[in-house]
């Protein structure tokens, strides 16, 4: 009988560690695609990767089509065009988010043309409940974009809401303003959080499964204010 209940209390000490949600953690790394300089954000939580890159030269999110993956050892993900189609396979090998595996390689793949360029990225970056490494603010960019702007969070390894957000001017790679978010602040979904709606010649900034005022950009102050 003790044997029994021995077995009975390690299935269920499995259940519970199978159905509590993995904390997420999230990487941003630099490197190279091809010749062209890049940044990626990737994140993860429960074996679901979402992750977005930009060339470094022309500062535009690309989407990556978020991917369910159980190995540490290789990752492919889809790259998204603006209609949401899947244009290219880009495979990182032997990743893994956390600071015991910051060398990435792979390649990207064209779907239209079959032509292969050669990915080779570093950890620079990384947040995960526990800390944010090296810096105590990780930012990481997201993939809503804007032909003038993209945009970017900043979160702590203490907490997964994040209080702010940087808007950043795509010409010049520089911030052009920090808008704030009320305390407490929004739980962080991933790069796809953030939504950019076009009405007329504005623009609101929302997040998604969040209850807090967005976001207009206001063309006489050159400024993006909160909605009432």
């Amino acid at each position: 009988m003790r044997m029994v209940d021995l077995f009975r209390g390690l299935a269920a000490l499995w259940l519970v560690s199978w159905l509590v949600p993995a904390h997420a953690a999230h990487g941003v790394y630099q490197g190279t695609l091809g010749k062209q300089a890049i940044v990626l954000t990737l994140g993860s939580q429960n074996a679901l990767y979402q992750g977005t890159y930009a060339y470094q030269r022309y500062r535009t999110p690309i989407r990556l089509k978020p991917t369910f993956s159980f190995s540490n050892k290789v990752l492919a993900m889809d790259e998204l065009d603006e209609q949401g189609l899947p244009v290219a396979r880009l495979q990182f090998n032997d990743l893994m988010v956390s600071r015991q595996s910051e060398q990435v390689r792979g390649n990207w793949t064209s779907y239209r043309t079959g032509k292969t360029l050669p990915i080779a990225l570093k950890l620079v970056a990384l947040v995960d409940s526990d800390r944010s490494w090296p810096q105590p603010n990780t930012t990481l960019l997201q993939s809503a974009s804007t032909k003038r702007w993209y945009f970017q969070v900043p979160m702590q390894g203490n907490d997964q809401r994040i209080t702010a957000i940087e808007v950043v001017d795509k010409a010049s790679g520089k911030p052009l303003q920090t808008l704030t978010l009320a305390a407490p602040g929004c739980l962080y979904q991933g790069v796809d959080m953030l939504q950019v709606q076009a009405e007329g010649e504005s623009l609101r900034i929302s997040l998604s499964d969040c209850k807090l005022p967005g976001f207009q950009w206001n063309e006489g102050s050159g400024r993006f204010e909160p909605l009432p």
